[in-house]
């Protein structure tokens, strides 16, 4: 049996093998050609990939960067110190605005120039649609909102983005080389920023920018989104955070700011708050830097604090407020409750409201450890039930310096943070203390103040 396979298979092998070497020799060129095709191939495929992954995140990599773009950005841009002498600079400068704006999916920007008063809008978008379609009704509703983009003229400039789903996303009217306005689709509605340059004649270093915008949002958001420095809009929030609540702003509220820029024979510009003004509720709130760099209200009394409001940095439930005639969870007789409590978990940071010296930091069996500050002759701060201790007794300390972490030490019925503000050896409600300064300025310095307020307070209008 098995000399008969062996007698079938051996035969068989052979002409396996004779026709592999046949083939091997005819073949072998077009078998090497193609292996060589697919290899090529392969290679190929994976390299477009890799590039356009790049490409990819190039694009979203410019999205982000661009982020909050100011104006000093794009003003140290334009050469040889001429700022701002032609619209085009402008559009430097809010075109940026719209590169962050639209960092999800792609868009498309437009220039315009306007040849003629009698160029219309609609018209000059329709022109547009072979190139992208835009959603008429979109434009409609934007001239409808704003019928002043009726009045276009000759030598003005437009840009416009177009977002992937056909929709006006932003525009832009350089009305002339001092002003421009900015339009932003909101999706149910348009809003309006107004961006304002002044140079001084007898100083061509020195320029003053007028900023006009609406609530959308956040106010830190709104006011960034044309272009306002960060410091800027940080000195606006400090001195006016006691006298209105930012979180509580509503949708549409108006704000006028006026910055300076001032050329220093660097790269960079020196930036300063001028004035601002604030429009919520039926109510004008105004802040002016002074002389000193101090910053005052209508009346020369200053404004803003030295202190922050609460010790800590996120906003935590209250689960026990202010009370001189609360009944104790835990002895359950009527007690002054001369706090706050903040239901925070064990080992949040806790921060000193302002400057000042530490003048207890140890336990106690009822406030368990606690930390006692005095910022100055009139105002000392209580923090209470703390896990740990991070400054001694004597030690000075800064604004928003850490002092400990919360816990639930001495009489307490979970974990929070207890705290106190006493002002003249007499507890307040930290929910509504007053922290602001008194201090007010007086003679010359008083005059001086009023007759520059006297001219800064028309530019900020609104319309």
């Amino acid at each position: 049996m098995i000399k008969f396979v062996m007698s079938v298979c051996i035969p068989v092998f052979r002409s396996i093998k004779l026709i592999y070497h046949y083939l091997y020799k005819r073949c072998f060129m077009m078998l090497s050609t193609i292996f060589l095709i697919i290899i090529i191939m392969i290679i190929w495929n994976i390299f477009v990939i890799n590039v356009l992954n790049k490409n990819k995140k190039k694009i979203n990599k410019i999205c982000i960067s661009n982020e909050y773009t100011t104006l000093s950005q794009s003003l140290v841009s334009v050469h040889n110190n001429q700022y701002y002498n032609k619209s085009v600079d402008y559009l430097k400068f809010v075109k940026n605005q719209f590169y962050s704006a639209q960092s999800v999916g792609f868009f498309v920007i437009y220039d315009y120039f306007v040849s003629s008063s009698n160029d219309a809008l609609i018209d000059i978008l329709k022109c547009y649609n072979d190139k992208i379609i835009i959603d008429i009704d979109c434009i409609y509703q934007l001239i409808n909102q704003y019928p002043i983009l009726n009045n276009l003229k000759s030598g003005q400039l437009l840009s416009w983005v177009v977002s992937n789903k056909k929709q006006l996303q932003s525009l832009i009217w350089c009305i002339s080389d001092h002003e421009i306005h900015i339009y932003n689709n909101m999706k149910t509605f348009f809003t309006q920023g107004i961006v304002k340059v002044f140079k001084r004649s007898n100083n061509r270093s020195f320029y003053t920018v007028l900023f006009v915008g609406k609530v959308n949002g956040t106010f830190i958001n709104s006011a960034r989104s044309l272009g306002i420095e960060k410091n800027c809009i940080s000195d606006v929030i400090k001195s006016l955070q006691y006298q209105l609540d930012f979180k509580k702003l509503r949708q549409g509220d108006k704000f006028a700011i006026l910055v300076s820029f001032e050329d220093n024979d660097s790269d960079n510009l020196k930036i300063k708050l001028i004035g601002a003004r604030l429009h919520t509720a039926g109510k004008d709130y105004y802040v002016f830097r002074a002389s000193n760099g101090r910053f005052y209200n209508r009346d020369a009394i200053e404004v803003g604090s030295n202190f922050f409001r609460f010790p800590i940095l996120k906003p935590y439930r209250i689960s026990s407020n202010f009370n001189l005639n609360r009944l104790n969870p835990i002895t359950g007789q009527v007690t002054q409750h001369t706090g706050v409590d903040f239901a925070v978990p064990i080992g949040t940071p806790v921060f000193s409201i302002g400057d000042g010296e530490v003048i207890i930091s140890k336990y106690s069996k009822v406030a368990g450890n606690y930390v006692v500050i005095k910022h100055n002759h009139q105002c000392i701060t209580r923090y209470m039930h703390l896990q740990k201790l991070l400054v001694k007794s004597g030690q000075k300390i800064k604004r928003g310096d850490s002092i400990a972490f919360s816990g639930n030490t001495g009489r307490s019925t979970g974990p929070h943070l207890h705290f106190e503000i006493w002002i003249n050896h007499r507890p307040v409600n930290p929910l509504t203390a007053n922290l602001l300064s008194i201090e007010k300025l007086s003679g010359k310095e008083r005059i001086k103040y009023l007759n520059q307020i006297h001219e800064i307070i028309p530019q900020l209008y609104f319309d």
